[in-house]
């Protein structure tokens, strides 16, 4: 005997079992229609009907939690921002510092040579 459920004895039935277990497998759901209403119908149909039932429950939106993740992220990104800035700022003074002093060093040991005609490069 063909025993056809519906979509919307199994919807309800997935429905039923979500609000009473929480977290429900379609293997829990065929055994629930067996139970119920004494066939299971079509495993490929069931478990895609079961599929779109648990999608349903499983990303509650709450808009207002999104909004404040995405505010600490956006205040975090500007920080991270603000201390990649710093830290750009002290590196190029600390190349400025040692070029110069780098510099100072060449004249000087260019002028204890006496060579003020020959300008040589060091190798750095």
């Amino acid at each position: 005997m063909n025993h056809r459920l519906s979509e919307q004895r199994i919807r309800s039935t997935c429905r039923d079992l979500q609000r009473k277990e929480g977290a429900v497998s379609g293997r829990r759901l065929c055994a629930e229609l067996r139970t119920r209403f004494g066939a299971v119908g079509k495993t490929e149909r069931v478990f895609a009907i079961w599929r779109e039932e648990v999608a349903r429950v499983a990303v509650p939106v709450d808009v207002a939690e999104l909004k404040a993740r995405l505010e600490r992220a956006e205040a975090q990104a500007a920080e991270n921002l603000r201390r990649a800035e710093r830290a750009e700022f002290r590196e190029q003074a600390h190349q400025d510092k040692w070029a110069l002093e780098i510099d100072r060093l060449r004249q000087e040991l260019k002028a204890a040579r006496g060579d003020s005609h020959v300008t040589r490069v060091l190798p750095t």
